[in-house]
């Protein structure tokens, strides 16, 4: 155990510094979000900075063994089964050894003694920062198998919208690749079959023919540049994308897109809302709520732009206060936060407005689909139609000279 020196924020905005021991500073940092402490700064004995986010590696867990391990564990605890029970049971019947090894290391330390939640401390990049404080907000109040309830529910809606992204993007995506690969076929084996024809006739064919062959040549020629050069390009496109600088700039771009914007910016908002009214409801500390709430956004752009809000409330200020956005304009929303803290409905409220949100999102997203398919279909009729016109033109131009 390594004895942590910390300064940071009580939910009450009053600053205060301390020190803390755990085995890491992620640890040290979750412990002391669960007594109501916002750390700023975590350093060790020896000097060194610690970061005040980030996690251990984890074990890699899928989300579907995310979310067996919480539906089993709510349904054993809602059956009053001891805590180390359910879990050599789960650890017998896991179907997968990643699964098996990773309740086999919680199994051990609550045998060691240890409370479920310090037990899934180390899995902080497995489970989410929401999942352990939600954990340890259940075993304060000795409501855990209705914390482990609420948490199935939750994974289970965020598996059910991945799952309809995915289904939807499907069918546009496959559209879209044959698409492509229409158009390679066609110049890579159908212009070259009129290439005798068109040589005799030089510059006298029509634009249109000329470049057409010309892309033809290309593609049959370079093929294996063209090739390199787009996974290279695709390489060096996706280093940049996992920058700071380059996340950054692609989330905003996919804002500024219009409809597919929208629904990102909803889908986004309902993950926002749906995460900060469960932590309330547990009675997690606002400043504590807002930082996960903001934390589990993945669009930077809307994180920076959400991240004052904790200072807003850290002063004294109504939660309403800091919701003059430019992403809320023309929207009910801060009026609607208002409203709840005057009544005390702010965790149903914020839960109301998530379900807003996402039916929104998915509504937009229906248009943008609905919208799409015929897209790619009229682009790609366009695109074959210009290449058979420009053989076409080329034909009748040999005949015209005969």
């Amino acid at each position: 155990m390594t004895e942590f020196q910390y300064a940071g924020v009580t939910s009450e905005g009053k600053h205060c510094q301390g020190s803390v021991r755990a085995p890491d500073a992620d640890t040290a940092r979750l412990r002391l979000m669960g007594q109501g402490i916002t750390p700023v700064r975590i350093s060790s004995d020896a000097g060194s900075d610690a970061p005040s986010a980030g996690g251990a590696r984890g074990l890699g867990l899928k989300r579907k063994d995310v979310l067996l391990f919480t539906r089993e564990m709510a349904h054993l605890k809602q059956a009053n089964m001891p805590l180390d029970r359910a879990l050599s049971m789960l650890k017998e019947t896991a179907d997968n050894e990643r699964l098996q090894t990773f309740i086999g290391k919680v199994e051990e330390s609550v045998r060691a003694g240890k409370s479920l939640h310090q037990s899934l401390l180390p899995f902080e990049n497995d489970l989410g920062r929401q999942y352990l404080v939600l954990v340890r907000a259940g075993e304060t109040s000795g409501s855990l198998h209705v914390v482990l309830k609420e948490l199935t529910v939750q994974l289970e809606a965020d598996d059910k919208l991945r799952n309809y992204i995915i289904s939807s993007m499907t069918y546009p995506v496959i559209l879209l690749v044959v698409a492509v690969l229409s158009v390679i076929m066609l110049l890579a084996f159908v212009v070259p079959q009129f290439r005798e024809i068109f040589d005799s006739m030089g510059d006298a064919l029509p634009y249109a023919t000329r470049l057409v062959v010309q892309f033809s040549d290309l593609i049959r020629s370079r093929w294996m540049e063209l090739l390199l050069v787009s996974t290279l390009a695709l390489y060096g496109f996706s280093r940049w994308a996992a920058t700071p600088s380059g996340r950054l700039q692609i989330d905003r771009a996919l804002l500024a897109v219009p409809l597919l914007g929208v629904v990102l910016r909803n889908l986004q908002f309902a993950m926002y809302f749906r995460t900060f009214g469960i932590l309330l409801q547990r009675g997690i500390p606002m400043v504590d709520a807002l930082k996960i709430a903001i934390d589990a956004l993945t669009n930077t752009v809307l994180r920076t732009d959400l991240e004052p809000l904790v200072e807003t409330v850290k002063t004294g200020k109504r939660l309403s206060s800091g919701f003059g956005l430019r992403h809320f304009h023309k929207t009910s929303t801060p009026q609607l936060i208002r409203v709840a803290e005057e009544t005390g409905q702010l965790d149903a409220t914020l839960l109301a407005l998530a379900d807003r949100y996402e039916e929104e999102g998915r509504r937009t997203m229906g248009r943008v689909l609905a919208a799409l398919e015929p897209l790619i279909i009229i682009i790609l009729g366009m695109v074959v139609a210009f290449i058979i016109i420009s053989i076409l033109g080329g034909v009748l131009s040999i005949n015209d000279t005969i």
